[in-house]
């Protein structure tokens, strides 16, 4: 299916669901949430509905739990990296991004967020990243995260849009890419202008 007809057939009305966790780094979704801001409803969740303290010490004042996956429709979950383990041995994620998945949301992770995304079991014959390889992580790392990529259709990539299963997953590095592919996803921007966000630093910066 070409991802213009995917795009075009979303509910612009459907919310964006933020998945924020103890440990999480908001910098690295912080582009996409400024470019989706304006255009669509963000709905800020924590495991608990608690107000979540930031890794730069700002709190966000949350909307609710992860359970409001379960039964209200969203257009996409973002995942901020960081270190998730406060969540993925738990299986706290899991319910609700099975349910998003499962009613045609895009799931968009980066860094540690593709490991929530893996640990949920929605990435199973998906097209993906991630950073959790030899080349990146330490062993112990690689080794402990290893089972949860069973399935995964891994590409040493910086950023993987398997617009098929409405997946993309982001290196650590790639937040703008990330801004850019998840923007032009929900028809928020266009293709041209969506390039244009992702090169802007090429284009602007000084020789």
């Amino acid at each position: 299916m070409p991802t213009e007809a995917v795009f075009s057939n979303l509910d612009e009305r459907r919310p964006v669901a933020v998945l924020l966790y103890p440990g999480c780094v908001f910098q690295e979704i912080a582009l996409a949430v400024e470019v989706l801001a304006p255009h669509r409803p963000l709905r800020y969740l924590t495991p608990d509905g608690a107000v979540h303290r930031a890794s730069n010490g700002a709190r966000l004042q949350a909307d609710g739990d992860y359970d409001g996956l379960d039964t209200e429709a969203v257009a996409a979950v973002l995942v901020p990296g960081g270190d998730p383990g406060s969540i993925v041995p738990s299986g706290r994620a899991r319910a609700g991004l099975q349910a998003a998945a499962a009613r045609g949301a895009w799931l968009a992770s980066i860094c540690g967020g593709n490991l929530v995304l893996a640990a949920a079991g929605v990435m199973n014959g998906c097209r993906g990243t991630h950073n959790y390889t030899a080349e990146h992580a330490s062993p112990e790392a690689v080794a402990l995260t290893a089972p949860y990529w069973a399935g995964l259709r891994f590409e040493r990539a910086n950023l993987v849009v398997d617009a098929e299963h409405r997946r993309i997953t982001a290196q650590p590095w790639a937040d703008r890419d990330l801004a850019a592919a998840l923007a032009q996803a929900l028809g928020v921007l266009d293709p041209a202008a969506a390039e244009d966000l992702r090169t802007y630093p090429q284009r602007r910066r000084y020789p």
